[in-house]
């Protein structure tokens, strides 16, 4: 299966960071949840890919094929980390690069799964499962369903677009990730700041990587 890419022209992004290129990743983020998220339905599968920024406020995304992300169809959070573990750490301290001077801007990955509201707490034995890094959200009564897009640029800043099912998504700047407390929050922030990190001083990760 061949790379998929597209082309999205961003216009008046919101304004989250000062950071002209994160608010335009963010932009491109909002437009692909958007676009290949809500338009299609729910129920799809999750698309990892990397982002390109380039002048007049336009993104290339490219969509990585699942065969090579992913080839035995294991949970989407594990297979990322299965892909990321053998990389080198983010390291505490990242250079500034120029978004606009890379080959990859910035690397996503959109999925959709089950949350619970913010303020409800899990039942106890739901929580002891929690903890020893079961996935529970599903099992409750209240829980929500949820598509989300994490990403994080060449600078390891992460962002976030999530949309509960019916509502409309929202989209935050979460600030710098990596380091050494990587998997503290999250184990797919954690993976996408490793292969970040990788693309960036080792150029592709993928075969047949466009750019």
């Amino acid at each position: 299966m061949p790379w998929e890419t597209r082309s999205f022209t961003v216009t008046n992004p919101a304004l989250l960071t000062d950071d002209p290129a994160s608010n335009t990743i963010v932009a491109a983020l909002t437009a692909i949840e958007d676009e290949m998220g809500e338009r299609q339905g729910w129920d799809r599968p999750p698309r990892l890919f990397t982002l390109r920024v380039l002048p007049g406020e336009r993104v290339e995304a490219a969509f990585v094929p699942k065969r090579l992300w992913n080839p035995g169809d294991n949970h989407p959070a594990d297979a990322l980390w299965r892909r990321a573990g053998s990389l080198p750490p983010v390291p505490p301290i990242v250079l500034p690069g120029d978004a606009h001077q890379a080959r990859v801007s910035a690397l996503g990955f959109m999925f959709e799964g089950w949350g619970r509201p913010a303020d409800e707490e899990l039942p106890p034995h739901l929580a002891q499962l929690a903890q020893r890094g079961a996935r529970v959200n599903h099992r409750l009564s209240s829980r929500q369903e949820v598509r989300i897009v994490h990403a994080i640029d060449l600078n390891q800043h992460a962002f976030q677009v999530g949309r509960n099912r019916g509502a409309q998504p929202r989209a935050d700047a979460l600030g710098r990730r990596g380091g050494h407390s990587e998997k503290g929050y999250g184990t797919i922030p954690a993976a996408l700041a490793r292969m970040m990190h990788a693309m960036r001083h080792r150029g592709r990760l993928f075969p047949g990587q466009p750019f």
